[in-house]
């Protein structure tokens, strides 16, 4: 049976970089341009007209932005929503807040079919729009709030946690937001985070989040001293790892890695250095990178969580987590906060100081 093309909505407010996208988009093969528009408020309606299987979209529109575009269509006629940007400053904070909102991904707007500068962006452009086309997205109403868990009686580790690393794919920034906010302005432990985010969006990831939670974000470019209730990411191109007990540091991608940064590499070093005196969450994300570090943190006596099928966007690393059996307690993400400080609820009162 030949396989049906993918009907995509490009929205791009300039004609010239709009007949750009759909023609990458025509070259490529497997795809089939239903409609484009040149705004936010067109985008909407042509989404509720035409039912694309994905959204291509520009984070910075006219009339309606590409954040307030993806909050309506979200709420109306929910749609895998692939962003796109080459600004810096404000409008890559927009794409957080449309990622936040409900978009899948976004990357660098592509470069034109001739340029050589332009390959790896139109590359990540297409993988991306293929990929997300088979997401199954849900109703992100507005406001959103997260329903309160009633926590099951947890068994807690031996020894006291010293450190919690986490590691998200798509869907991951809303996640994060829900995640970091529900641990409150005061937490006793460095929090160690792995999130896939295209290239040249890690700065505006963390400087969004700064904005959104009680907790100080930091991107680690060198090797670094852990500070209890600080958030640590990796910087592009790099993995983030633990070097020794309370230290991190960044390491250089190599180009067959599979993932970058891996989920695989934090959680193997935080069970190398911490052994059962950490805690390991792993949330809503595509394919299976973390499943094979988190068991070996499992194995090594860590507490372990895995975010649920029916609050995840993608529920590929959870999943491969839990059927590996490095996933103690499967919880929905509003839980998933609860059970964190469940965790390190005996942690003495002396380390709960913020260093700031």
């Amino acid at each position: 049976m030949e396989q049906q093309p993918i009907r995509v909505l490009v929205v791009e407010d300039s004609p010239t970089q709009r007949e750009l996208i759909v023609a990458i988009l025509k070259a490529a093969g497997g795809f089939s341009v239903v409609g484009t528009a040149d705004n936010g408020g067109t985008a909407v309606s042509s989404t509720l007209a035409l039912r694309p299987s994905v959204i291509a979209m520009d984070v910075h529109l006219p009339i309606m932005d590409g954040y307030e575009a993806t909050r309506q269509i979200m709420q109306r006629c929910p749609t895998p929503i692939v962003m796109f940007s080459n600004s810096a400053g404000d409008a890559d904070k927009r794409s957080m807040q449309a990622l936040a909102a409900g978009a899948l991904a976004v990357v660098r707007k592509p470069g034109g079919l001739l340029s050589a500068t332009g390959t790896a962006e139109r590359d990540t452009f297409l993988r991306m729009m293929r990929l997300m086309a088979g997401v199954r997205v849900v109703t992100r109403h507005s406001p959103r709030s997260v329903t309160p868990i009633s926590m099951p009686a947890l068994t807690t580790p031996g020894s006291p946690p010293e450190v919690v690393a986490v590691a998200a794919s798509t869907g991951g920034p809303a996640a994060l937001q829900t995640l970091l906010s529900g641990l409150g302005p005061v937490f006793p432990l460095p929090i160690l985070v792995v999130q896939h985010i295209a290239r040249g969006f890690t700065a505006a990831l963390v400087d969004w989040l700064a904005s959104v939670v009680p907790l100080p974000t930091r991107i680690v470019k060198a090797e670094t001293r852990l500070l209890a209730g600080h958030v640590y990411f990796a910087p592009d191109d790099a993995h983030l790892v633990v070097s020794g007990r309370h230290l991190a540091r960044p390491q250089p991608c190599l180009p067959d890695d599979r993932y970058s940064p891996s989920a695989d590499l934090l959680f193997e070093t935080v069970a190398r250095f911490y052994g059962a005196r950490a805690v390991g969450v792993i949330m809503t994300g595509m394919g299976d990178d973390g499943a094979n570090g988190l068991a070996r943190m499992r194995q090594a006596g860590a507490a372990t969580f895995g975010q649920d099928e029916a609050t995840c966007v993608v529920y590929g690393m959870p999943q491969a987590a839990r059927a590996m059996g490095a996933v103690a307690l499967t919880l929905p993400l509003g839980g998933l906060a609860a059970a964190v400080l469940t965790t390190v609820a005996n942690v003495e009162p002396a380390r709960m100081r913020v260093e700031r």
